[in-house]
Order: structure tokens, then sequence, then C-alpha cells
């Protein structure tokens, strides 16, 4: 419930102001009476919350969230990651400077929260088109496929399919790049996907010294503007640690 607490306030704490969080989930109805303390906190953030029933996948879920969801743009907002305040101001401006139906971004910060170390990580390195990172869609929804049927990795298969159909012409695709602050992807140690999984991405994405150290004045103040606000962090700099 602490991840979800820091999703559901960097939520609330968006400069976006035409948004609305779904929050679906397929719990208890003791899980369901704890998350109703959300509306109540954030009465301004128009919060609303669906128990499913048990035994759905991950992409059945993400399907019924679709299928809810009362907004003509779709938002991928996971339970336990973060988000800064300007990140959904910021995928809509670069979407609509570009004339485009959905938004990724390039890069993100990796955190592996149990080691108190994060990594700015560069999507750009993956062939093109998949050189976005797949959890951050921003999308108009009609355009929107349904997620295969999977425990894990779902998000794959429908980025997939909105490639080929960008690739066909059907609809345009816009990148957020060199904003990797935006979002947090975290390894907290019961994700989905396992330790390897997370140490392989940082193994053969994350930005080394020639192209970190000139974004560290930057990446120092928008860490700064997350609330609830983070712990003390490290990153790795030329061989060594470095505060954030």
């Amino acid at each position: 419930m602490a991840l979800l607490d820091e999703a559901v306030s960097d939520f609330a704490h968006q400069s976006f102001p035409d948004r609305e969080l779904l929050i679906l989930h397929d719990g208890s109805n003791e899980i369901h009476a704890a998350l109703l303390d959300f509306p109540r906190r954030y009465p301004d953030a128009a919060i609303r919350l669906h128990q499913a029933p048990s035994g759905h996948s991950l992409g059945q879920l993400r399907n019924i969230s679709l299928d809810l969801a009362q907004g003509d743009w779709i938002c991928q907002w996971d339970d336990d990651d973060r988000y800064h305040p300007d990140r959904l101001a910021l995928q809509w401006a670069q979407l609509c400077a570009e004339g485009a139906q959905a938004c990724f971004l390039v890069d993100q910060l990796h955190w592996l929260r149990r080691e108190g170390l994060i990594f700015w990580t560069d999507w750009d390195r993956e062939p093109y088109p998949m050189n976005v990172v797949q959890g951050t869609l921003l999308a108009l929804r009609d355009i929107l496929p349904r997620y295969p049927d999977l425990p894990r990795g779902e998000d794959t298969g429908l980025t997939h399919a909105l490639m080929r159909a960008a690739a066909r012409g059907e609809i345009k695709i816009a990148r957020l790049k060199d904003a990797g602050w935006c979002t947090i992807y975290t390894h907290h140690g019961t994700n989905v996907w396992g330790q390897d999984h997370h140490a392989a991405i940082i193994a053969a994405k994350h930005l080394g010294p020639a192209r970190l150290l000139p974004r560290l004045h930057r990446l120092r103040a928008e860490l700064a503007r997350y609330r609830p606000a983070l712990p003390t962090l490290r990153t790795m700099l030329g061989g060594a640690l470095q505060s954030l």
C-alpha cells in the first residue's frame, strides 16, 4: 500500500489539470475499503476505484481499465513507480507539437530501491521503432488495441501493434526525449519482473559519465520536485558513487 500511496500522490500533484485516476484492483473487500481513503484524501484529483473479480491476468486487467476510463486519452500509471509532477503536461505538449495520437518517453530513471541507487536509462539504444519506454504510454483511447492476455510483458504486444499502425501511416507516434526524470521505474523486490531483468536493463542502457555529468544539475532539481520527497539517492559516475 505504501508504494501505491506514492503513485497516487504523484498523480494528485500533476500540473496537468484535466485528468482522472482509475484505480483498478482485484483484491479483497478489505483492500477496497482501504483504497476508499484516496478519494477522501485527494478530493480534487478525480480518483475512482473499481474492484474486479480475481483471476484476471495483468493484460486483462489493463483492458478492463481501458473500458472503464472516462477520458478520451489513456495514460499508463503503474502503482509501484514514481512520476514527476510535469509528466502528463510534458507528454501532452510533445504529442500536440507533433500532431500525434500517442506519445512515449524515450528515457527514464531506474531505481534499485533497496540499494538506494538510481540510473538514467536511455531506450533510444533499441532499434527503431521500438526505441521507447513501453510503460510510458499516453494515447488517444480510440486508437488503442487490446492488451494481450499475459501475466507480464503485456505492454510489449500493445506497443508492437501501435508501431505497426504507425508504419502503415494510420497513426503518428511522438517520442519525448531527454526527460528521463519524468518517470522512475522502481525495483522493490516484489515486482512482476525479477532482479535479473532490472539489472540487465541498467547494464545495457544506463547513461555513462560523458552523458550523465552535464545532466546532473537538472536531474537534482527535478528530483527535488517529487512529492512525497524521494529518499537520499546515489548514482554511479565514473566508477564512483555520486549523491543526488
